[in-house]
């Protein structure tokens, strides 16, 4: 196939508009496992470069692998995939509104929370916050990545909170939430696939011994990390149908990772869900790999293959 690999490229790692932008060498990985597995594939630097070939500079395409995340706002998200439905080109990965679901995490943890599933406790500032119990972490309520989130972010009492969240506001825009912090563990799944979806086998988040945090968003890293749970069956048992259900909640396609906290008494604790996760070799997807014992071009080929059996799908369905 001829593939459109869509991304906006990271240019200054020390610039947090970027966070969530892909490095050259995550681009590069991605489209040597691309061209491992047989295709063509040609690079797409953003939606800038998307409204420049227009509809139908796309059409040469087969797909379009998407990870674009747009550069501000709620939505940005979506930018991408809107083209790509309004070109009429198909794509890898969700839709525009499981993308921006997935960033807003407050709505996220709502529809959660009605469906029946654990949630930390959390508010929208500005809010009266003395119902929430300490420790607590201030985070952003739409973005990714660890952006203003360190070592800083949880803190034990009122004059702390109110000192970050005033760091916080002063870094990145728009609304901030501050949520109950459950300290004991950290596990994320990765999804693969279309009705259903695979839950593949929890991964635990090494953590920072001094914040409990999770090691890949404290800056600096750690010296040294802890892996506090016990992998039991039953927790991942409980983490998997966890990350399924919400999966199937937000409308996802092909592919997700979901984030959970584990309390002391091994129940999961919903954080939220990326349905446009990292495909950084070190990151989610580079670990489900290390994990299954296959390379990353193979979990890669996997993504693909579930995007490219649901198009099949469709257009059996729209025969009909």
């Amino acid at each position: 196939m001829h593939l459109g690999l869509l991304f906006d490229l990271q240019t200054d790692p020390n610039d947090e508009r970027q966070a969530e932008f892909d490095p050259p060498q995550t681009i590069e990985a991605l489209r040597r496992a691309l061209e491992s597995l047989g295709h063509h594939v040609t690079p797409i630097n953003g939606v800038t470069e998307l409204v420049r070939l227009g509809p139908k500079g796309c059409c040469s395409f087969d797909l379009v692998f998407n990870l674009a995340e747009g550069m501000e706002g709620r939505c940005r998200e979506a930018w991408a995939p809107t083209l790509l439905d309004l070109y009429g080109i198909p794509y890898v990965g969700s839709d525009p509104l499981a993308l921006s679901l997935g960033l807003d995490k407050a709505m996220t943890k709502r529809l959660v929370k009605e469906s029946g599933l654990r949630t930390p406790a959390w508010h929208l500032l500005p809010a009266d916050t003395h119902a929430l119990r300490f420790p607590v972490i201030v985070k952003p309520r739409y973005e990714g990545s660890g952006r203003g989130i360190d070592a800083g972010a949880v803190v034990t009492s009122h004059e702390a909170l109110a000192q970050r969240v005033a760091w916080l506001a002063a870094r990145c825009p728009g609304p901030v939430m501050v949520e109950e912090f459950v300290p004991a563990g950290e596990l994320t799944v990765c999804l693969i696939g279309n009705d259903p979806p695979t839950a593949y086998p929890a991964i635990q988040r090494p953590l920072d011994p001094a914040t409990r945090l999770s090691c890949h968003i404290v800056k600096p890293a750690p010296d040294a990390v802890i892996n506090p749970l016990e992998l039991t069956a039953a927790l991942e048992q409980a983490a998997r149908e966890a990350a399924l259900s919400v999966f199937r909640l937000i409308g996802c396609r092909d592919m997700a990772r979901v984030d959970f906290r584990v309390d002391e008494q091994r129940r999961v604790w919903f954080l939220e869900i990326n349905p446009l996760p990292s495909f950084d070799l070190a990151g989610s997807f580079g670990l489900l790999a290390e994990y299954l014992g296959v390379s990353y071009a193979n979990v890669i080929g996997r993504i693909l293959d579930a995007a490219v059996r649901r198009l099949q799908g469709v257009s059996a369905h729209a025969k009909l």
